[in-house]
């Protein structure tokens, strides 16, 4: 069993190295990576129900807390991945679930999945 995971991010590198970290959690599994929010509006937005949509906020075209908003019914968890200071964020969005600020490292984003994993009860398989 696999968590699906999809990452809207304007900057490559910012995507890349989320794609390696979550290839590195066994229970995880990108199934869509997007550079442009409203590509990701698009096709996120018809789809299936995701479980961890990763979002950057400053973003060309539509800010990522716009795009929270219009994908929260399809998406399990919404991980703010950005340069902005958190609280900066919390005052943007006072509802949203997780921060990641830039540049994340490995240890904190497993930390972060493990956290909200154990707090939602969610199964684990390796």
């Amino acid at each position: 069993m696999y968590y699906n995971c999809s990452i809207v991010d304007d900057e490559q590198h910012a995507i890349d190295a989320l794609n390696d970290y979550i290839g590195e959690i066994d229970f995880l599994k990108v199934s869509s990576t997007f550079n442009n929010p409203i590509d990701a509006l698009n096709i996120i937005g018809k789809g299936d129900k995701i479980d961890f949509l990763f979002l950057d906020i400053d973003m060309d075209g539509m800010e990522g807390t716009e795009l929270s908003k219009k994908l929260k019914d399809k998406a399990r968890f919404v991980i703010y991945a950005s340069s902005n200071l958190e609280h900066d964020v919390r005052t943007i969005d006072p509802n949203f679930e997780c921060y990641l600020g830039k540049p994340i490292s490995m240890k904190r984003f497993a930390n972060t999945i493990q956290t909200l994993m154990k707090l939602n009860n969610l199964p684990i398989n390796n």
